[in-house]
């Protein structure tokens, strides 16, 4: 029995989401060449597409959803290269935190920036899983000069959450606006996230994935196009009242970056007794709208969004 456990413990830290690969990965940029990223990450990557059976079709699906005019291999193709701009990305945050490299940032949209950063009452950043959130949250706590707090979700496994949450006591001290909060499940971070708003501060969640224990809730987004999304960063900026400002990471290229702010969202009032929140499809609306334009990009590999069968293609 304890053999047969003790194989399980090998596999499971060699899959997907396991920390052997990480581990390994991080040792070897230490002494791998930035000349040799172009050589090594595409065939790794499709080693990995092939084992990450699971998440290959929920990309698919995505696209397919999206894109209802393409066909299947042309969904193939273009989960791929997600996946290819996935493992640039992950790299580009692999060099940043063992030292062997650094990255170029632009920012769009810098009188909504001004506006972000000059609020003294607390404010939402509404981000999705694109570009490098990690490397960007802490740049930003230091560019805003008040405290950033990023939500995210914690490692399926619990030796890669000993390494995420290792990297982010770093990033934490170096960066001593910045600070993370692992969504563990339970209440008692929705009350957490709503003192540090009323005490001025910035929450800063992603608002695309909805995993664990994370309660969802689904819009259409358009005629047809149903988009599934965590519930809980929208009910945080109905019960705080505060102002929410899309913000988006796009990779331009090797180890350049772009950082989107957008006006606050102009979220309507709830009106008492109507079913769905009136909100719910101008929140979605503003993640697919970057979302359509940087497919490639989207970093989701759960099934979020579905089309109806009879919907207009």
């Amino acid at each position: 029995m304890a053999d047969e456990e003790k194989k399980q413990s090998r596999w499971r830290r060699i899959s997907v989401f396991g920390d052997l690969p990480t581990r390994l990965l991080m040792h070897g940029l230490k002494s791998a060449p930035w000349f040799l990223e172009p050589v090594l990450i595409p065939p790794w990557t499709l080693l990995f597409f092939i084992v990450a059976g699971e998440q290959r079709r929920a990309v698919i699906g995505n696209l397919r959803a999206l894109f209802p005019q393409w066909s299947y291999l042309c969904a193939l193709a273009g989960a791929f290269r997600v996946f290819l701009n996935f493992a640039s990305t992950y790299v580009d945050a692999l060099r940043c935190e063992t030292g062997t490299g650094d990255v170029d940032w632009v920012i769009d949209g810098l009188e909504h920036f001004e506006d972000l950063r000059s609020r003294q009452e607390g404010c939402l950043i509404l981000t999705a899983h694109m570009g490098n959130y990690d490397m960007a949250a802490p740049l930003f706590s230091s560019k805003f000069g008040r405290t950033v707090h990023a939500v995210r979700a914690p490692e399926r496994e619990p030796e890669m959450q000993a390494i995420r949450e290792a990297e982010q006591k770093e990033k934490e001290r170096l960066n001593p606006y910045f600070k993370t909060c692992f969504n563990t499940g339970g209440d008692m971070l929705g009350v957490e996230l709503a003192r540090f708003l009323n005490q001025g501060d910035v929450v800063a969640v992603q608002g695309d994935r909805v995993i664990f224990e994370v309660s969802p809730m689904e819009a259409e987004v358009e005629p047809g196009l149903h988009m599934r999304l965590p519930r809980g960063p929208l009910y945080l900026a109905r019960i705080t009242g505060a102002a929410t400002f899309p913000l988006f990471i796009i990779r331009e290229g090797w180890r350049r970056y772009r950082i989107q702010v957008h006006p606050p969202l102009d979220l309507p009032p709830r009106v008492r007794g109507r079913g769905e929140d009136p909100a719910t499809p101008v929140w979605a609306g503003a993640i697919l709208e970057t979302v359509r334009g940087h497919w490639q990009q989207w970093f989701v590999f759960e099934p979020v969004l579905r089309r109806d069968e009879r919907g207009p293609a």
